[in-house]
C-alpha cells in the first residue's frame, strides 16, 4: 500500500499557526476574542457535525480561517515568505 500525504491535515496545522500568529498580532482584546472564538468554534463544529459533509465543511472553515489569518498578518506588514 502506497502511503498518501495527509494534505487536510498540513493545511489545518498551517491555519492554526497563522491564527495564533494573528492572535499575537493583533492589538485589541476584541479581535483576540474574535479570533479566539473562531478557532473554538472549529473545534467544536468537528465534534457536532460528523460524517463527510461535516468533514469536507470543517476543512473548508479551517481553510478560509488560515487564508485570512495570513492575509490580516501580511497586512499588518508581518514579512512572510
Amino acid at each position: 500500500m502506497i502511503p498518501t500525504i495527509p494534505y487536510g491535515a498540513i493545511g489545518i496545522g498551517i491555519s492554526i499557526l497563522l491564527g495564533i500568529w494573528a492572535f499575537i498580532e493583533a492589538e485589541t482584546d476584541w479581535g483576540r476574542v474574535l479570533i479566539a472564538a473562531v478557532m473554538a468554534f472549529l473545534f467544536i463544529l468537528h465534534v457536532l457535525w460528523r460524517g463527510t459533509t461535516g468533514n469536507l465543511v470543517w476543512l473548508i472553515c479551517w481553510l478560509v480561517f488560515g487564508a485570512c489569518c495570513f492575509i490580516f498578518v501580511k497586512w499588518r506588514g508581518v514579512g512572510i515568505r
